[in-house]
């Protein structure tokens, strides 16, 4: 087996002092590498480094224009080593080969655009007086990721992170710390350097001590709300910045003029994707009650189109659950929707033939209410549910009665109607006749889905700390003059 250093400091590659764990292969139960895991030693030499870099300069007092190239460099190498990282996410977690990670350069690049927005200092003057105020780098970041999207999830907390000037400690989720590890000699490769970005590969206990270590001054995060709640709470007394986002238990509300020509792609499109297994998945379907059973037999014709098998072969449409209590997890919810009166319209267990491998058929539910645990908990894997309405009115009330908010959508011919609509929905995002939204809007959630934003100049906001310093009118004169 292919043996991974699991901690990376001061750009070199090191053994965690805490032991192996070995990586399993989603699709075949095998184990195919090991990684070496981070104790608490290991955790304090990685933010000993991230501080001594920020606290020297290297990286903070490199001028913007040079940081985006270095940035710009990343994108460049992500592209070049695409087989490799793809290779290793889909190893590490089941997705088909193709998935997913043509997204990771655009994201980096978006970033790169996006910070141009950001003013980072002006003059300002009032009745009062004169002051300078700046947004300067907020220190030690920790980049707490979960193993759903590897690669992407990475660079969405290293990119901002670094954009802005910060120093930052990645902790990977243990299910897919492969592509983290490789991201690392990527970053090196470009220019970064040395102790601006760190990795330490471990489970709860290493996480645990990153989020609780004083010299952190922010936590990025996205996972579960109940990780996210523990993170808060260790973190609260510190007053640490705190950026989560959490879970999510996206309604797609459709109107009663669409044609399901139209309407079925997307729903089933985001609903599947990544066998279910993504924070925004469009998991409940709202529909008109006179469009329930077309809409249904549509949904359960596209479930039973899906090709499930080995995740390296192109035909392949669905891979596995992550792991063997991942795949629990959802069975026993789709246990519970049966028990509780929803009516199976497909799949429903495990495909015949693949006993081996954690895959679960592609699931649709009918005549599901709200009051259904498959229509209030996260479930993680390729289950839709079908809710039917008589009113718009109860359409939004469905939508919106989740401790979750974290996307939504809505599906009408009429476009001004659906935005009207899916301003009603309580989440942080809605499409229009589509799933998801683009790189540069913001992207994160209300109420159990989190706090702060992702993406768009609104992603750099936590990772950037507010300075004022009161001026003379001259000096304040002579600093308008030189553009600020």
């Amino acid at each position: 087996m292919e043996h991974v250093p699991g901690v990376y400091i001061d750009g070199q590659a090191r053994d965690g002092l805490a032991g192996e764990f070995q990586v399993q292969n989603p699709a075949t139960e095998e184990y195919f590498a090991t990684v070496s895991l981070a104790n608490g030693a290991d955790v304090d030499d990685a933010v000993r480094s991230a501080r001594l870099a920020h606290e020297s300069g290297v990286w903070r007092d490199t001028p913007l224009a040079e940081r985006q190239q270095v940035v710009l460099r990343i994108a460049e190498l992500i592209e070049e080593r695409a087989p490799e990282l793809a290779r290793l996410r889909t190893l590490s977690i089941g997705a088909p080969y193709s998935e997913h990670l043509s997204m990771s350069a655009p994201l980096t690049r978006m970033y790169v655009e996006s910070v141009e927005k950001v003013v980072f200092e002006q003059v300002r003057r009032d009745s009062l007086g004169d002051a300078l105020v700046m947004r300067k780098p907020i220190g030690v970041v920790a980049g707490v990721v979960p193993w759903n999207v590897p690669v992407r999830n990475e660079l969405k907390k290293l990119i901002p992170a670094l954009l802005c000037g910060n120093t930052i400690v990645l902790k990977p989720a243990l299910e897919s710390p492969l592509t983290g590890a490789a991201l690392m000699r990527i970053f090196t490769d470009a220019g970064l350097p040395p102790g601006v970005a760190n990795l330490v590969v471990g489970g709860p206990e290493t996480g645990e001590a990153l989020v609780a270590h004083p010299d952190v001054r922010k936590i990025a995060f996205t996972g579960s709300t109940a990780t996210g709640a523990r993170i808060a709470a260790v973190a609260g007394p510190q007053f640490k910045r705190l950026q989560l986002e959490l879970g999510g238990k996206s309604a797609a509300i459709v109107c009663d003029d669409v044609d399901l020509a139209d309407v079925i792609p997307p729903l089933l499109g985001f609903g599947f994707a990544n066998s279910g297994q993504i924070c925004a998945s469009l998991s409940r379907i709202v529909v008109p009650r006179r469009l329930q059973d077309a809409i249904v037999e549509a949904l359960a014709e596209g479930a039973r189109r899906h090709v499930l098998g080995d995740p390296m072969d192109p035909a392949t449409t669905m891979g596995p659950v992550v792991s063997e209590r991942q795949r629990d997890k959802v069975l026993g919810l789709i246990e519970s929707g049966r028990q509780q009166g929803a009516r199976l319209a497909a799949g429903g267990g495990v495909p015949a033939g693949l006993e081996r491998g954690w895959f679960i058929e592609p699931t649709v539910f009918a005549d599901v209410t709200s009051d259904m645990r498959i229509a209030q908990e996260e479930i993680f894997g390729p289950v839709l549910s079908v809710l039917p309405y008589d009113t718009e009115d109860e359409a939004v009330a469905i939508a919106n009665n989740s401790e979750y908010g974290l996307h939504g959508a809505v599906h009408s011919k009429d476009p001004e109607h659906a935005l009207e609509l899916a301003k009603r929905i309580d989440t942080g995002t809605a499409a229009v006749n589509s799933f998801d939204v683009p790189l540069s809007a913001p992207f994160g959630g209300v109420k159990g889905s989190g706090v702060g934003r992702e993406n768009g100049v609104e992603g750099f906001d936590h990772y950037l700390e507010w300075h004022s310093y009161k001026l003379t009118p001259a000096l304040a004169d002579t600093l308008q003059q030189r553009g600020l």
